[in-house]
């Protein structure tokens, strides 16, 4: 099985199943000297874990994060660096290998590999993001400062945020158990999950990607554009149905001269509408992106059972942002080679 790892300078490798003995993450290219701890990664893993409030799956997992390798008191040492986290309330008693869910990957992965895990979906499962959500905490430590990735739920189901919030910050968005920095709309999310989830089905929404901070002059402008690599990024996380730069499906539509207006107080030709990557190359203004997420595949008798969540959203979070991360380390390495 190949494609199991991601980037070009700094790279994660991402192993384990859903019902195995642990998931985890090697992270090579990491420069030596960078600050990191067990708290760092724990930090990002409590945001992704399961049972964070009553509109999200019930299994326990504390997701304790082990260091094995490349750190050394409290700074990377410029080794891979291994972590892994054990698994630990799995059900693998409600998985049948006669069962292919629909929505999920278990028949074509029977196809193609023929020999499966079935047990949750194994590989497949959204547990693997833990290995993403790993390699962003490292990711982070390495980015400078400035650079500040926040997402959150603009709009889940048919309930949308009345007014995009100016600034936000991940602590103001986390208070919110839909992660909708709404409090009204936050409400009536919380009341339509509950209700969906006692009927067994689910929902998808949508989730808004600002990165601030980022210095211009990151991505190239051919192939490996900031905005293909970031987009490709994100879409390799399964519940994704589709990503955008900004408002690009509405905005696409506009005339040139309204689409194409200049950023107050920025450098000439720099445009508002590019959200922060202008011929693929990032001009140091905010990048935007909305993320399409699907509705949860498991649906009916198994979804009741309190083991799924109605709605991926508010756990897909800081998933993206990680992937984001990961995407920004790597350009961000790259950018050392552009020029003497």
């Amino acid at each position: 099985m190949r494609g199991n790892s991601f980037g070009n300078f700094f790279v994660l490798t991402s192993f384990g199943e859903s019902h195995g003995p642990a998931l985890g993450a090697v992270i090579d290219g990491c420069p030596a000297g960078v600050p990191l701890t067990e708290e760092h990664i724990n930090a990002a893993l409590r945001r992704r874990r399961p049972g964070q409030s009553i509109i999200t799956s019930t299994r326990l997992e504390e997701d304790i994060p082990e260091i094995l390798s490349g750190v050394f008191e409290g700074r990377t040492l410029g080794t891979p660096i291994a972590v892994i986290v054990r698994n630990h309330d799995t059900r693998s008693e409600d998985y049948s290998p006669q069962v292919y869910r629909a929505g999920h990957a278990d028949r074509v992965w029977q196809d193609k590999y023929v020999n499966r895990d079935h047990r949750g979906g194994g590989r497949s499962s959204g547990r693997e993001t833990i290995a993403r959500v790993i390699g962003g905490a490292v990711a982070e430590q390495l980015l400078p400062d400035s650079v500040q990735i926040v997402a959150f739920a603009r709009q889940i189901g048919h309930v949308s945020l009345k007014e995009t919030p100016g600034q936000i910050t991940r602590a103001n968005v986390d208070s919110y158990p839909t992660r909708c920095p709404d409090s009204m709309a936050d409400a009536a999310i919380t009341e339509e999950l509950l209700r969906l989830r006692e009927q067994g089905d689910s929902v998808g929404g949508i989730i808004e990607l600002r990165i601030d901070g980022v210095p211009s002059g990151l991505g190239e402008p051919v192939f490996n554009k900031a905005k293909s690599l970031l987009t490709s990024g994100i879409m390799t996380i399964g519940a994704v149905a589709g990503v955008s730069l900004g408002e690009a499906f509405t905005e696409c539509l506009l005339a040139g001269s309204a689409f194409h207006t200049a950023v107050a107080n920025a450098p000439e030709g720099i445009t508002t509408r590019s959200y922060g990557i202008q011929g693929g190359i990032t001009s140091g203004q905010r990048i935007v992106m909305r993320v399409a997420i699907k509705p949860t595949s498991t649906t009916g008798d198994l979804a009741r059972q309190g083991r799924h969540d109605p709605c991926i959203v508010p756990r897909v979070i800081p998933v993206i942002e990680s992937m984001a991360a990961l995407v920004l380390a790597d350009l961000f390495l790259a950018s050392r080679l552009d020029n003497l």
